[in-house]
This record gives C-alpha cells, sequence and structure tokens, in this order.
C-alpha cells in the first residue's frame, strides 16, 4: 500500500507542476490565471475519478466531498497557489495527500461517520495581491467585496477584476462562508519547508503552533527630479529614505526570540537610471509565536518610518494587508497524529510552524492540526524544494489513521 500512495502522489505533483507560467523554472501558479484554472480543472477531474461529489466555491477553492452518515465534515487539504519560481511541494502536496485519504477510504468502502472533504484553497500564499489566506477568510466569512476591490496586483489589478476575468462572480463572495458548527476539524499535511525534521532525522512534525503574521504596504513619496543637477541638500529622493528605514527593519526583529522581518517586494517610480525617484513602495512582513512581540517590532518600524519621512521632508502611507495572531493547533488531534506515529513505528517530533497557513485563520474558528514532513536541506519557495515521497506516503497514513478513528 505505502508504494501505491507514494507513485500516485508523485504522479500527481509532477502532472502538476507542469501547470505554471515559468516553464523549467520552477512553479509560479497565481491566483485567478490560466494556471490557477488548469490546475483545479485537473484536482476536480482526479477528484471525481476517486468518486468525490465537486465543486469550486466562490473563492475559486476546489472541493472534493465523500459522504458520511453525518452532515457534519472533517475537511483535509492544503493550497494549489504558488509563489513565483516556487516550488512543487508547497502547499499543493498537502491536496494530493488528501485526495489520497480519500481513496483509500473509498477503497475500503468505509462509510464514515462524518463526511470528508478534500479542499486545494486558493491564493494561501498572497504572492499576486500581497494579502493572503484568501479561500480560508472566504469560508469563515471574513472577507467582504469592498476587500476585494481594494487588494490589487502590481499591474494595479483588483482582487474583484480578477475574479471576474477568472469567471467567478466577487458580489457572491459571502456565499463561500460556511456554517463553522458543520465543521468536526481542518487538517492540513505539508512539507516543514525549514531544516528541523530532516537534521533530526524525523518522519513527521506535529505542528503545536502557527506564527502570526502581519503584512503591511509602505507607500515613501519622494519627488522626482533631475540626477545630476539637483544639489544632495534639495532632494527628496524616496529611494534614500526607504533604505534607511529597510536597513533597519531586520534588526528590530533580531531584538525579539524566534520573531523575523522581511522586505520582499520594492518597486520605484520611475525606476529610471537618471531620475531622483518620486515614490518608493515596500512590502512589510512581520511573524512570531507572540503576539506581543510583532506589535513592538511594527511600532519601532512605524516610528521609523515617521523619524526618517520627517527629516528628509518627505511623506508617506501604510496600509495594513493581512493581520492573523499566533495559534495553537487543537491537544486532541496533536495526540491522535502522536498515536497513529506510534503505532506505525514512524519517527515524530513536536515542532512550532514559521510559515503561515491555511491552518492559521482556521484554527481561530476549528478544531485544527497540522502534520509535517521533512524538507530537503529545509529548503522551499525556490525551484529546488523537494521532500521524499515515502515521507508524504506516512503523513497520508498518519491522516488516514486520525480521520478514521474520529
Amino acid at each position: 500500500m505505502m508504494n501505491e500512495i507514494k507513485l500516485n502522489i508523485e504522479k500527481h505533483l509532477k502532472t502538476l507542476s507542469g501547470f505554471t507560467s515559468t516553464i523549467n523554472n520552477g512553479v509560479t501558479r497565481f491566483p485567478f490565471t490560466k494556471e490557477a484554472k488548469e490546475a483545479t480543472e485537473y484536482l476536480k477531474s482526479e477528484m471525481e475519478k476517486i468518486g468525490l461529489k465537486t465543486r469550486v466555491d466562490e473563492s475559486g477553492a476546489v472541493i472534493g466531498r465523500l459522504e458520511g452518515k453525518e452532515k457534519r465534515s472533517i475537511i483535509i487539504g492544503s493550497h494549489y497557489d504558488s509563489v513565483k519560481n516556487g516550488g512543487e511541494f508547497d502547499g499543493i502536496a498537502g491536496v494530493v495527500c488528501g485526495m489520497e485519504v480519500a481513496r483509500l477510504l473509498k477503497e475500503k468502502d468505509f462509510i464514515p461517520k462524518y463526511s470528508l472533504e478534500v479542499i486545494g484553497t486558493n491564493d494561501e500564499e498572497g504572492a499576486r495581491f500581497k494579502s493572503g489566506f484568501f479561500s480560508s477568510k472566504a469560508m469563515l466569512g471574513q472577507l467582504s467585496v469592498s476587500d476585494l476591490k481594494n487588494l490589487k496586483d502590481a499591474d494595479n489589478v483588483s482582487i474583484y477584476d480578477a475574479m471576474k476575468e477568472y469567471g467567478l462572480d466577487p458580489e457572491s463572495i459571502n456565499n463561500a462562508a460556511r456554517n463553522l458548527d458543520d465543521i468536526k476539524g481542518f487538517i492540513e499535511i505539508h512539507v516543514e519547508q525549514g531544516p528541523v525534521l530532516e537534521k533530526h532525522q524525523k518522519d513527521i512534525g506535529i505542528v503545536d503552533t502557527i506564527v502570526g503574521m502581519q503584512r503591511y504596504m509602505v507607500n515613501i513619496d519622494g519627488r522626482a527630479d533631475h540626477a545630476g543637477t539637483t544639489p544632495m541638500d534639495m532632494r527628496i529622493d524616496a529611494v534614500e529614505v526607504a533604505s534607511k528605514i529597510i536597513s533597519n527593519i531586520g534588526d528590530f526583529a533580531r531584538l525579539y526570540k524566534d520573531a523575523v522581518a522581511t522586505v520582499g517586494s520594492i518597486k520605484v517610480l520611475p525606476n529610471e537610471i537618471n531620475t531622483i525617484a518620486e515614490n518608493v513602495a515596500f512590502s512589510i512582513d512581520i511573524r512570531s509565536t507572540d503576539q506581543e512581540s510583532i506589535d513592538s517590532i511594527y511600532k519601532k518600524i512605524v516610528n521609523l518610518i515617521e523619524q526618517t519621512t520627517s527629516k528628509y521632508d518627505s511623506k508617506f502611507s501604510i496600509t495594513n494587508t493581512l493581520s492573523v495572531k499566533p495559534i495553537n493547533m487543537n491537544e486532541k488531534l496533536k495526540e491522535r497524529i502522536e498515536d497513529s506515529c506510534k503505532k506505525r513505528k514512524f519517527s515524530y517530533e513536536h515542532i512550532n510552524s514559521g510559515a503561515g497557513h491555511d491552518s492559521l485563520p482556521m484554527a481561530e474558528s476549528v478544531d485544527t492540526a497540522m502534520i509535517f514532513v521533512p524538507s530537503k536541506e529545509g529548503r522551499s519557495h525556490c525551484k529546488e524544494e523537494f521532500t521524499n515521497y515515502e515521507h508524504l506516503a506516512k503523513a497520508t497514513l498518519v491522516a488516514l489513521d486520525v480521520i478514521t478513528e474520529i
């Protein structure tokens, strides 16, 4: 059985890796794109082959349902979108493992007490619109039509317009919201995206806590002038101002244990070699298992922005694009995962997640657990990302045990 699971997982992941806008340069599968539609159509088709009743919800999530004795459901899955030039395992491996759990239940003619839903969520990464957790927030009823209009990509296309172009109705986003009383639990299998499990030679990671995350877009306004004829004491250079701020952000995070802060996106206007920049827009991503640390880092950044822009006579604006607090995973589900590892003699350890996942917002309202598997050399969000298919098969069997036991 193990070998069959491994082969199925590998087949699915290899096929899905072809749905990318950057052929031979990692997986780039942004939300509401041709590649996203190809992935959802493939997932939907494969779920139907298993015997699941499938649909695509108003957020673009693809869902396959195995009816149980009760209306309430256990949801297993992860996301199908990717970062730019990412790997072929991040997120999508959890969807594929969920499909294997459903296949194994169907082949055993097992009728579960609770219905099982396999989900591939949309725009967990936030790579296109600088936010994230789109489908999971929609399921929780945390998105409004105005949110869809306000969040825009680098080409100034809003989520609202992207959804319409994709064939979804953004005005119906509230229809994606679920009755949370109907959800018995949420389980997510995911590659670790770090080096710990591989270094410790463990098959399985049982996630205890997922970091909280705050994301912001900062705009620094300067004044466009000639680079050669404008004296240094008479220019308002948005790049100079932004660089003095950005260069301190990492050091602010280093003041707090286990906290991280990242500037991953920078856009300069007019971006000409001989013109002083009139505007710089950059992102800030702050994460920690301690909310007070996140808040303190943000306050330090804001204070620095205020001081620096005042000194150089420039202006600024800050927009919050994502805010989720650190969350603990469900203790009972963690115990069931541990029991399965012991029964199957899989090595395991408890671990915290430094990455955000759909489990982060879901755990605020639903009993949630995450199962990690090792990442080769800890690499992720790059084309070198790799996880042994046997580890994914083991995680699938652990999830099968947990769901069967429930």
